[in-house]
């Protein structure tokens, strides 16, 4: 029977301020101790209770992911795009990856545009869908946060200690120098500095500068929450994005910057990141094992079959699977007296492309066309005692 944990609705008064959009917004169910995925995110919601018994089958659920869109007050009113960060779980309580993307972040194969310019002109959807395309993956939360929502959802940790490396300033035409807000160093920041550390932009000043404290506060308040004897009661409520975080803070925790080349314009301001599509792809498939689709109909199915029964790692098969553009949403093992080889089938026409890949990856050419109408899953991956992913 699949069991599925599912997050409840933010009824806490001071986290009001999170705005979740579509997502599923649920945690992973862990099951299967110790068992096919070790050290992965993601599911295991059981049939048996013996993961190494022959036959053995176990539903996936989604690697808990979060977008979270960092805003402030626009000069002109309204707001403005600051920067974004996706987070991502490694496991329920082992850590996982914070992924700093820069305001004017440019997908060729998307828009074409930077994300300030999409947040500017039409919204957050908008913006949402051009990142859902640019990962291939769909995110269980979707939050906004402003400077101070940021800051009341890390209040209990504040101060926050911090190497400011540069002056925060606001010009002043005519007048000579800037004014400095704040001033850089390495200190306790309080509630108001953090506030500034999250919003503010200096004049001229590079969208990957600004990405780049942002993640630093992400590092330090998630490093504080981790070294702290006592959790805060937030982490204590499981949901969806607070929950995320207090995983994040209870294991090791990876800090990138999305895979990009830079474009440096005339006024560094305008200086864009054009994404690394490939890069990209290979960083989702090492951090989010279990992804949810981009959009209705993509990354087909696959179930993943271990015909070694613990034998063989299957880690490298489902990052080769995510890399080829499938998911797997079905795990376990060959039936009973079967000695088989590595092997990819596929039942459905349709997914023939990403199955050929996944083939392809695994050194085995092709794919086989096995067509079944009552498949579980349109592609069938078995991982052999000869198992290798193609270099």
């Amino acid at each position: 029977m699949k069991t599925t944990r599912s997050s409840r609705g933010l009824s806490i008064g001071f986290l009001t301020f999170l705005l979740v959009l579509g997502g599923v917004g649920y945690r992973v169910g862990r099951a299967a101790q110790d068992a096919i995925l070790e050290s992965r995110s993601g599911s295991i919601s059981q049939f048996s209770l013996d993961p190494t018994a022959p036959g053995f089958r176990a539903f996936t659920e989604p690697t808990p992911t979060a977008l979270v869109v960092h805003t402030a007050v626009a000069p002109t009113g309204g707001a403005e795009l600051v920067g974004v960060t996706l987070l991502a779980s490694a496991d329920g309580d082992a850590g996982g990856t914070v992924v700093t993307i820069p305001r004017t972040f440019v997908d060729p194969e998307g828009s074409g545009r930077p994300l300030s310019e999409i947040f500017a002109s039409e919204g957050l959807d908008p913006l949402t869908t051009e990142l859902r395309r640019t990962f291939a993956i769909g995110f269980t939360d979707v939050v906004v946060l402003d400077a101070s929502s940021w800051t009341t959802l890390m209040q209990a940790d504040l101060p926050l200690d911090l190497s400011l490396r540069d002056d925060l300033v606001v010009e002043r035409p005519g007048e000579g120098e800037d004014r400095v807000l704040l001033a850089a160093g390495t200190r306790a920041f309080d509630l108001l500095e953090v506030a500034r550390i999250a919003a503010h932009r200096n004049p001229g000043e590079p969208a990957l500068a600004v990405a780049l404290r942002h993640q630093q506060v992400w590092q330090s308040w998630i490093s504080r929450t981790a070294a702290s004897v006592d959790r805060p009661d937030l982490f204590l409520v499981e949901l969806g994005f607070v929950d995320l975080i207090g995983s994040l803070a209870s294991g090791e925790v990876s800090y990138r910057v999305v895979p990009s080349t830079t474009v440096v314009a005339t006024d560094p301001a305008d200086t864009t990141y054009v994404a690394k599509s490939s890069e990209i792809a290979d960083l989702i498939a090492k951090i989010v094992p279990f992804p949810e689709p981009a959009e209705a109909g993509a990354r087909p199915e696959v179930l993943l079959l271990d015909a070694t029964f613990g034998v063989v790692d299957t880690g490298p098969a489902i990052e080769a699977i995510v890399r080829a553009g499938g998911r797997v949403t079905i795990l376990g093992n060959t039936e009973a007296g079967s000695v088989a080889p590595s092997d990819v089938q596929v039942h459905d026409e349709a997914a023939s492309v990403v199955a050929n890949q996944i083939a392809e990856a695994f050194g085995l050419g092709s794919a086989r066309s096995v067509p079944l109408v009552d498949a579980t899953a349109p592609i069938t991956v078995v991982i052999g005692a000869d198992f290798a992913v193609a270099e």
